[in-house]
């Protein structure tokens, strides 16, 4: 039997609705995963930037007595990168959660701006106790940072955690740079 009339039309706007709405869909899903790749690119950049200005240390850097444990350049480059996407992901968990808020950022920020001082006292100007009280600072800026986000998100507060370990590494490796170079 063959339907006429107004059942018809019924049924062909149905099936166009339905069509329009699953093109959206698959719009506002490619969207999502453009917006949200730019911000963890954002957040991987934006930890990268000391490292991007003092990408080996330079001839400084390679006359240095190295304590015992120091890893080579190559490998210093592959665990940052990890260690910053980590800390990229931590954040965009935040934002997309809609968990954020001025304290978390602050504290972000606080992390960020001493994670940047680093790279400027230890390599930039050369300071080599400065730097490593720097270090103190960026591991108790991490440990702080993942006391106060566990409350809101605890898998982006548990994806700071290799940064925090790897935070204290560095603030023992920065204390033997000082003890063999001055």
């Amino acid at each position: 039997m063959k339907r006429e009339g107004p059942l018809i039309d019924i049924e062909e706007q149905r099936r166009a609705k339905k069509s329009k709405e699953e093109k959206e869909e698959r719009v506002t899903t490619w969207m999502r995963l453009v917006n949200n790749s730019l911000l963890f690119l954002t957040g991987v950049v934006l930890y990268s930037l000391g490292g991007l200005a003092f990408p080996d240390g330079g001839a400084w850097y390679g006359s240095l007595a190295k304590p015992d444990g120091t890893p080579p350049i190559y490998l210093f480059r592959i665990i940052w990168l990890i260690l910053y996407a980590l800390i990229a992901w931590s954040l965009l968990i935040l934002i997309r959660t809609r968990k954020i808020d001025r304290e978390l950022l602050l504290l972000y920020g606080i992390n960020w701006f001493f994670h940047q001082l680093f790279f400027v006292l230890f390599i930039g100007y050369q300071l080599l106790v400065l730097a490593a009280l720097d270090t103190i600072l960026v591991m108790y800026s991490t440990w702080v940072l993942i006391r106060a986000i566990r409350p809101h998100h605890k898998i982006a507060s548990s994806l700071l955690i290799p940064y925090f370990m790897w935070s204290v590494f560095a603030m023992f490796l920065a204390i033997g740079f000082c003890l063999r170079n001055l």
